[in-house]
């Protein structure tokens, strides 16, 4: 009766235990902002999605937050490390200009509130871990397959 539930928990596993140090590293950091992104949204502590100036803006934050931190941890899962370096290297770049741009009332047209303001200097260190794990990432698939 056993309806493959431990044969896929089993391969993931054995996904985790394959990737080397700097992937696993970098899957955390995935994980760390999406659930980052998604406390930045209404459903966590954002409250001015009534002074939002544009919908465009949503879309932004929903990729930058949700969308590009889920589709990396899922190709490192699915043994993309490539495609995933590249990901967080722009996702960090998309991080990078949340806070300043938020603190400008770029996005929105009254202040964010302190613990929005706190979750954007964080995902900024976040978005520093993509940088530096994402390019190791990267690189270290690149020498590998120079190697072959």
């Amino acid at each position: 009766m056993n309806g493959g539930g431990e044969e896929k928990m089993y391969s993931l596993s054995m996904t985790w235990k394959s990737l080397g140090n700097s992937e696993r590293i970098l899957a955390v950091l995935f994980a760390a902002g999406f659930i980052l992104g998604f406390l930045l949204t209404p459903l966590g502590f954002e409250t001015r999605m009534n002074e939002l100036r544009t919908l465009a803006f949503a879309a932004f934050f929903i990729t930058v937050g949700l969308l590009l931190p889920l589709a990396g941890l899922v190709l490192l899962l699915l043994r993309r490390p490539k495609v995933a370096g590249i990901l967080a290297v722009l996702d960090a770049v998309l991080s990078f200009l949340v806070a300043p741009a938020d603190q400008a009332l770029f996005f929105f047209t009254v202040p964010p509130p302190p613990a929005v303001t706190a979750g954007e200097y964080i995902l900024i260190l976040v978005g520093v871990g993509y940088v530096i794990y994402g390019t190791r990432v990267y690189d270290n698939l690149s020498k590998k397959q120079g190697m072959n």
